[in-house]
C-alpha cells in the first residue's frame, strides 16, 4: 500500500499513507498521493479504506479535468458541447448517446492527456457518425491524425489503469 504508486495523467505518483493522522481527504502534495489513515482505522480494514479513497480521489479529478477537454474538442469539431457524465465502466472509455450525452469512465484520468484527448474526440465524432463507419474514422482522422497509434497505446496501457 504504502509506496505503491499509482498513474494521474499519466504520470507515476507514489501513495504515502499517513498513519495515526487527523482524516482529510486524498490530495496529491508535493508529488505524492497523501492520505492520512484515521488511528481507529484496524488494519485489516486499511486496503478497502485506501483503495475507496483513491476512486474518490480520481472521480473528483475526473470531474474536474473533463470536461475542459470536452469543450475544447467539441470546438475543435464543430459539434456543441454535450452532456458529460463521468462514470465506471466495466469494458468502455467512453460512450455518447443519440441524444447529445457523452459518457466517460473516470479511470481514463489516469492516462497521458494524449489518449485522454483520442477518447474524448472518439466519443464527440460519434455526436456526429453513431457508428465505426468509415465516414466515421475518416472524420476522427481528420481531428485527430494519430488515432490509429492512440487507439493501439489505449489498448497496450489499459490494463494499467484497471485495478
Amino acid at each position: 500500500m504504502s509506496g505503491e504508486t499509482f498513474l494521474y495523467l499519466g504520470r507515476q505518483y507514489r501513495l504515502w499513507l499517513d498513519l495515526n493522522a487527523a482524516p482529510r481527504p486524498l490530495r496529491l502534495d508535493q508529488g505524492w498521493l497523501r492520505l492520512p489513515i484515521p488511528r481507529q482505522l484496524p488494519e485489516e480494514h486499511r486496503p478497502a479504506f485506501v483503495r475507496a479513497a483513491l476512486v474518490d480521489w480520481y472521480n473528483a479529478q475526473a470531474r474536474r479535468r473533463l470536461p475542459e477537454r470536452v469543450v475544447a474538442w467539441a470546438n475543435k469539431l464543430g459539434v456543441a458541447p454535450p452532456s458529460l457524465l463521468v462514470a465506471e465502466a466495466e469494458k468502455r472509455w467512453g460512450s455518447a448517446t443519440s441524444s447529445g450525452t457523452i459518457r466517460l469512465n473516470w479511470r481514463i484520468i489516469q492516462a497521458p492527456m494524449s489518449l485522454i484527448d483520442y477518447v474524448v474526440a472518439h466519443e464527440l465524432t460519434h455526436l456526429k457518425h453513431p457508428n465505426h463507419t468509415r465516414e466515421f474514422w475518416a472524420a476522427l482522422g481528420t481531428a485527430v491524425p494519430t488515432y490509429e497509434r492512440s487507439k493501439a497505446r489505449l489498448r497496450a496501457v489499459g490494463p494499467e489503469l484497471d485495478w
